[in-house]
């Protein structure tokens, strides 16, 4: 039993650093006395996406057009698509992998 116990903290510790390295970081920035979230992603023109990316958004959005295109530093994708009249926020890596944020 308390080796199961034992066995289980440990897990718990491994699992939640983990799980802190893989976060990607976030500036919260004071103007005019409101805190905004800034996520390091800068617009970049729909023409520089990857392959991988455009072949992603078109398998699993059909009918549905890239409106806005943001990078960031980890080469992380954020993407603004537009299906049927609704705007959906997607992540993306280079191999047009979906990543959850």
């Amino acid at each position: 039993m308390k080796n199961l116990f034992l066995t289980s903290v440990f897990m718990g510790i491994i699992l939640c650093s983990i799980s802190f390295y893989a976060a990607s970081p976030i500036k919260v920035v004071m103007e005019d006395g409101v805190f905004v979230l800034q996520d390091d992603f800068k617009e970049i023109e729909k023409d520089a996406v990857p392959d991988a990316i455009t072949e992603s958004v078109d398998n699993y959005f059909l009918n549905s057009d890239i409106s806005k295109v943001y990078v960031n530093e980890a080469k992380e994708y954020k993407l603004e698509i537009n299906q049927n009249g609704l705007n959906t926020i997607v992540y993306a890596d280079t191999s047009g992998n979906w990543i959850t944020k």
